[in-house]
């Protein structure tokens, strides 16, 4: 049975520990302790004992906090709601953090702002401009969702941050927070779309869609649009347009070369299995196209020799002979 790494004790209540406990216990204790003290940077050790008590006396556990932390399948599935600015503002993620706000490679930020941004990302199966602001203890940076981990974070990264929090002077979120927080998530989970926000989200995946999923059908689209231009007269139209009907012609011709040079390849075949293919009867073909429906045919049966021949008549009547006596004569065939 293996020792849980626990909160952090200061070292005379360890003595004590030790010299209470069996034989046992106080090799397991003292490995443990041994282990946990010589890494290089241990955590939280420039924040001091109080610190660390402190935080554990805090009101906002590991529990109540996950209730409002958003995984990256949350964020990929929310990006084109209309809702999504107002509901992830205050949450909590579990973020890939920058060298200047934490040591660990992952660490507990707040969702402080959505904002906008000129560069289109892909983002799971949808494309998006958004980037979140996120705040870790007093220190904020700018992440895209992409960077938001798919699981929960660890009471390891809960402490870390609950510490900095503290030293930091920032107040972490009260149970009213968090039960608000969490009302609006299964709000937002439970929300009922109207036809504007359907024709909203629609029109955001069009805009941010890298091509259109049907070009022929926008194509059309185009050239009448086109015609209507020229007829109002717009020029700045005409020319968007026509650099937008290039672009898809562009995309198309790519889109072709990349099928026929996938599915043009030409399969090389042996030698020894080109020998051992055999010719089609091109006799029976050529006989079917030649044949004419409405011509009359011969259906009269034939026997499969010619006694035309004259090896194959005296063959015949050799044959004749022996089994019904001689005396058999070819026909006259005057």
């Amino acid at each position: 049975m293996g020792i849980l790494p626990g909160p952090l004790q200061d070292p005379c209540e360890s003595e004590e520990l030790v010299r209470s406990s069996t034989s046992g216990a106080k090799t397991a204790l003292f490995l443990f302790n041994l282990r946990f003290d010589d890494r290089p940077n241990p955590p939280f050790q420039h924040l001091g004992v109080d610190f660390t008590r402190e935080a554990e006396k805090c009101d906002t556990p590991i529990i109540e906090l996950k209730r409002i932390c958003l995984s990256y399948k949350r964020l990929e599935k929310w990006c084109h709601m209309p809702f999504f600015a107002t509901t992830v503002t205050g949450c909590f993620v579990r973020v890939d953090a920058k060298a200047s706000i934490s040591v660990q490679p992952y660490c507990v930020a707040e969702i402080v702002s959505v904002m906008e941004t000129k560069n289109v990302y892909q983002l799971g199966s949808n494309r998006t401009n958004l980037v979140l602001k996120l705040r870790h203890a007093g220190k904020e940076q700018i992440s895209t969702p992409r960077y938001v981990s798919r699981q929960e974070f660890t009471m390891r990264e809960f402490m870390q941050w609950k510490l900095k929090m503290m030293a930091a002077g920032t107040k972490v979120p009260t149970s009213e927070m968090i039960a608000s927080k969490d009302k609006s998530i299964k709000e937002a989970l439970d929300h009922t779309f109207t036809h504007g926000e359907i024709d909203l989200i629609v029109a955001l995946k069009k805009q941010f869609r890298a091509a259109p999923l049907n070009v022929a059908k926008r194509k059309l689209q185009l050239f009448d649009q086109l015609s209507a231009a020229r007829s109002q007269g717009d020029a700045d139209m005409v020319k968007e347009i026509q650099d937008e009907l290039k672009t898809l012609n562009e995309e198309t011709k790519q889109l072709s070369q990349v099928r026929t040079t996938e599915h043009g390849m030409k399969i090389t075949i042996p030698p020894i299995v080109m020998s051992r293919k055999r010719p089609a009867p091109k006799a029976p073909i050529e006989d079917y196209h030649n044949t004419a429906p409405f011509t009359r045919k011969k259906t009269r049966p034939m026997l499969i020799t010619s006694l035309k021949n004259e090896s194959v008549c005296k063959a015949v009547y050799a044959e004749l002979d022996l089994r019904y006596d001689r005396g058999f004569q070819p026909e006259n065939e005057d």
